[in-house]
């Protein structure tokens, strides 16, 4: 039993140095820095607001105009007056909100905003006729449109080319205040005078549709270019005679307006 005792302790001390003699002809571990920590993708989830600024013009719309004097008083010439159209452009600036949710590459929101903008279409001309007894009448009707603000209640639906890019288009309600305006006057080579005003304003209920490009520069903030198209329906006006007499206040003047516009603007917004 010594025998084997001593046997046993040997191989053990042989299989011992023949280990670390092994361990010693193997080459020095080398140590690699773990991979750097990678931020995650931006992702365009999330509530944002921010600010929009630029330009707007009236996008046609046609304006009609109408009146009952050629059944009151003949000729029926005095209401054949030429006229010419000025659609002005203007500035527009307001504020947005909105919350966007990412799938994958499609982008899914809504967003609501508000608007001041300075719109205005003017219809107007003169004409001077002659009338029975050698007398000569001047005529200027003077039609004005004009919305002083709007806003917006949109879906928006995009795709994601890029990390940091998005390119959408969008679509909803849009609403706004249009004013619609009547002045006519008559004047007359002997010295009589007449005059018709009508006034109206009133918030029209719309809709919009349009597109845009958004960019992400930082984690939270954006910058985009937009460009919506808004149609807000027709408003019109009747203008009544300023005076007494009872055949000239039989007399009305009308004028409806289409009050569709094309904005272009940039927004800044902030990503929460």
């Amino acid at each position: 039993m010594r025998g084997f005792a001593i046997v046993g302790a040997g191989l053990i001390s042989f299989l011992g140095f023949a280990s670390a003699a092994s361990a010693a002809d193997l080459p020095e571990r080398s140590w690699t820095k773990a991979p750097p920590l990678v931020a995650p993708a931006f992702n365009w989830s999330g509530f944002y607001a921010g600010v929009n600024v630029g330009g707007a013009w009236y996008d046609g719309g046609n304006i009609t105009t109408s009146s009952n004097v050629a059944s009151l008083i003949p000729p029926a010439n005095i209401i054949l007056v030429p006229v010419s159209n000025s659609n002005q452009a203007g500035v527009t600036a307001g504020g947005l909100v909105g919350y966007n949710s990412q799938i994958d590459r499609v982008v899914l929101g809504v967003e609501a905003d508000f608007n001041y903008i300075d719109l205005k279409s003017t219809r107007n001309g003169s004409i001077t006729v002659g009338l029975p007894g050698g007398v000569t009448g001047s005529y200027n009707p003077t039609n004005t449109s004009k919305i002083d603000w709007f806003g917006t209640v949109r879906g928006r639906i995009g795709f994601v080319p890029a990390e940091r890019l998005l390119v959408y288009a969008t679509g909803g309600l849009a609403f706004g205040d249009v004013k619609t305006n009547i002045v006519h006057s008559q004047a007359f080579s002997n010295g009589l005078s007449r005059l018709w005003l009508g006034d109206n304003s009133d918030v029209r209920v719309g809709w919009t549709v349009g597109g845009g490009a958004e960019y992400a520069f930082t984690n939270n903030w954006t910058l985009r270019g937009e460009y919506l198209y808004v149609d807000l329906g027709s408003s019109a006006t009747t203008a009544t005679f300023q005076g007494t007499d009872p055949l000239q206040s039989q007399i009305r003047y009308n004028a409806s307006r289409e009050n569709r516009f094309s904005v272009a603007r940039a927004a800044l917004s902030y990503k929460f």
